[in-house]
């Protein structure tokens, strides 16, 4: 609340109740789910684009990525495993050792583990890029006008953490005598409080 006073071009000025606030704000959340462990901004704080806000416990997020890693090794022993048992049985065929349906078998199975050892990559690659998850940074330059997590709280994915107004501009929120509500740039009029 307040009240907002507008220089009149004879001199005069007009004075509104009205309500300054930020034009832009963003809800910030963590894109992985987890226990926050530090939080380094409160209401009010101003901040730039880049600044870590708040900080998820990053042991969970590791211990994924290290599974993540074992398990491409594991596959990728099972398709050279299954590619060299295709290569000994193509030269058994050759040699009419053995049937083409064997051949087909030794090569669908080859085919099967080369494409656990691709899903096993990309999910590597899926945990390692979590990793990063871990910490919130300010999207715009700003100031922090919410909090909406504490540490040692579990946050889930998307839940909004600080609420972030950008620096750049803000609007007034005018009562007009009709009861319309008018939205003007806070760059166009001066703006105090009552008293």
């Amino acid at each position: 609340g307040g009240h907002i006073v507008k220089r009149m071009g004879d001199g005069a000025m007009a004075v509104f109740a009205g309500e300054v606030k930020p034009r832009h704000e963003s809800e910030l959340g963590f894109r992985i789910a987890g226990k926050l462990v530090a939080r380094s901004v409160d209401i009010g704080a101003r901040v730039r684009k880049g600044d870590p806000l708040a900080r998820l416990d990053p042991s969970d997020v590791a211990l994924q990525a290290q599974a993540a890693k074992a398990a491409v090794a594991a596959a990728e022993t099972e398709y050279q495993f299954a590619k060299a048992e295709f290569e000994r049985y193509e030269n058994l065929h050759d040699l009419k050792f053995v049937s083409a349906s064997a051949l087909d078998q030794k090569r669908n199975v080859m085919n099967a583990n080369r494409a656990k050892l691709e899903q096993a990559r990309a999910q590597r690659e899926v945990a390692q890029n979590q990793a990063g998850y871990a910490t919130l940074v300010a999207d715009v330059d700003g100031v922090v006008t919410a909090v909406n997590a504490e540490v040692g709280q579990v946050v889930s994915a998307g839940q909004p953490v600080v609420r972030l107004a950008r620096a750049e501009e803000r609007e007034v929120a005018i009562a007009g005598r009709s009861g319309n509500l008018a939205i003007v740039s806070a760059q166009a009029v001066g703006h105090g409080t009552a008293a």
